[in-house]
């Protein structure tokens, strides 16, 4: 994902090219933040899978008794979210002429800032809800979820790089990037199913 949207970024060119080298590079200070929602989904949300009788069987996971759990993972990783977004917001107006003094590559930078703020935003989410699968052991859900992602990166950037979308389009499918993984993990995590959520809530 990452090299993909860099080999992308570099085909523009000029100050294009060197706003998202350094836009990168202030993103994955803040995905490292945002990374330990899945690190904390993995160490609290196996405690509710419940071992099957049956040899060979998935672990029953409980949904509804780990949701209050799973809840205030979510509020943690939302206040991280918001934590970084500002961090990057800094960076990227009044700290952007400390990361380059180019005035063409600070114009590139600050009119992406939304992009970027959108891709943080929502990050912490998506592996939080991607550490409810990894503790639930779905590896198969979440390699077809990969898969569908990896592919859907692939022919979104081809459009960028058709259709002129520029470092805007780049971006824009880091949105998507993160936006999918967020809806998928939480569809196939249980968390859309309105039965389900509705128990859970009430436990």
């Amino acid at each position: 994902m990452h090299n993909a949207c860099a080999a992308t970024a570099a085909t523009l060119g000029g100050a294009a090219a060197a706003a998202h080298t350094a836009l990168v590079g202030v993103a994955w200070l803040c995905f490292t933040f945002g990374d330990v929602g899945s690190s904390l989904a993995q160490a609290f949300l196996p405690a509710f899978a419940t071992a099957s009788s049956r040899p060979g069987a998935t672990a029953r996971f409980d949904l509804a008794a780990a949701w209050p759990t799973l809840r205030q993972l979510l509020r943690c990783t939302w206040t991280i979210s918001a934590t970084v977004v500002a961090i990057a917001s800094a960076l990227l107006t009044v700290g952007a002429t400390a990361i380059t003094p180019d005035s063409a590559v600070v114009r590139q930078m600050r009119a992406i800032l939304p992009y970027v703020a959108a891709t943080l935003a929502v990050h912490g989410t998506a592996v939080t809800l991607e550490g409810l699968l990894l503790a639930r052991k779905e590896l198969r859900k979440l390699t077809c979820t990969y898969a569908f992602v990896a592919g859907s990166v692939a022919a979104l950037l081809a459009l960028v790089r058709n259709t002129g979308a520029g470092l805007a389009g780049v971006w824009g499918v880091y949105i998507w990037f993160q936006v999918a993984r967020a809806v998928i993990f939480a569809w196939l995590g249980g968390l859309l199913q309105g039965s389900r959520r509705s128990k859970a809530s009430t436990n």
